[in-house]
């Protein structure tokens, strides 16, 4: 049986993956105190800002699936800026004002903006473009939609599990073309809201789809994403989860979307894997169980629809 179960494992990976890795070189840097991770290559078809979530900061930009997006956008001309949140208690961003004056946060984007154009990295027509998850996905209305007011050319956004905050529903509505997505399992979004809000969106002519993410089925060539894991490791990893009783071996999920949320933790990984890497391994299966989690997988629709609003 071990051996019939070992080669039922080995067979789930099918193809050789590849490690999801920058395909740039990023700056790390300051603003005004604040980490900004980024990348502006000469004459960028457009910037990219990445807003955190809850909990978040600027090495959001350095998670598997953020590097996966910013590998298609960085593959299509381009550029991205990566700071945190003013609020580093809560690590929130401020959703509550679309003011680039009061809003801590939007003063000092205008600011890092102001910073870019000053040093030649961006024009003052340059397309702004952002993506972000959760809170972050909200502030990225809010951003979009106050930078729009204020007279920048705002592109496209692409918000990533979250919705359209109220303070951006107050004042006008989103004028933003905006690409949502979102996951099936998502345990603290309202899918049906944002749905709704997408709705609205067009209903007022405004360029806007959503997308939800549904849930698949686990697979250890997955795994293979994770930089530093191997065919061998990434067999181990998926077996590891199915003796968890956590999946099958056909990678079906056997518990509750809770329950695999709960029992991830202490599943025991090959010694190989490092706390990183079992970080990634994590963020890989609530991908695949579309729960609450950054997802890449319309990396390339996102592309295409920045394309066609700039």
């Amino acid at each position: 049986m071990r051996r019939a179960f070992a080669t039922v494992i080995a067979l789930l990976v099918v193809a050789a993956g590849c490690a999801v890795a920058p395909t740039y070189t990023a700056s790390n840097s300051t603003f005004e105190g604040f980490p900004v991770i980024s990348y502006v290559p000469a004459h960028p078809a457009g910037v990219v800002f990445a807003f955190h979530g809850t909990g978040g900061g600027a090495d959001f930009a350095t998670r598997l699936e953020t590097v996966d997006m910013l590998n298609h956008l960085v593959a299509a001309g381009y550029g991205f800026v990566s700071t945190e949140s003013t609020d580093r208690t809560t690590k929130q961003w401020n959703t509550s004002s679309l003011s680039l004056t009061t809003n801590p946060d939007l003063a000092r984007l205008s600011r890092l903006w102001a910073s870019l154009q000053a040093n030649g990295s961006v024009t003052d027509q340059m397309p702004i473009y952002a993506i972000g998850m959760s809170r972050g996905a909200g502030f990225a209305s809010v951003f979009a939609q106050a930078f729009e007011n204020a007279g920048y050319h705002v592109a496209a956004i692409a918000p990533s599990h979250g919705q359209i905050p109220v303070s951006v529903r107050a004042n006008g509505g989103l004028t933003v073309p905006t690409f949502f997505t979102l996951g099936a399992n998502d345990e603290l979004v309202d899918n049906e809201q944002t749905v709704a809000q997408v709705a609205d969106l067009v209903a007022h002519g405004v360029p806007a789809s959503c997308t939800i993410e549904p849930e698949t089925n686990l697979n250890a060539s997955r795994f293979l994403r994770v930089p530093g894991i191997d065919t061998p490791t990434a067999n181990a990893i998926f077996g590891a989860l199915v003796t968890a009783g956590l999946f099958d071996a056909s990678g079906h999920r056997l518990v509750s979307v809770a329950a695999v949320a709960a029992g991830l933790p202490s599943v025991v990984l090959p010694a190989n894997v490092t706390k990183a890497q079992k970080r990634m391994v994590q963020d890989e299966v609530a991908v695949v169980i579309a729960v609450h989690q950054y997802s890449a997988t319309y990396a390339a629709q996102t592309v295409t629809f920045f394309g066609a609003h700039h």
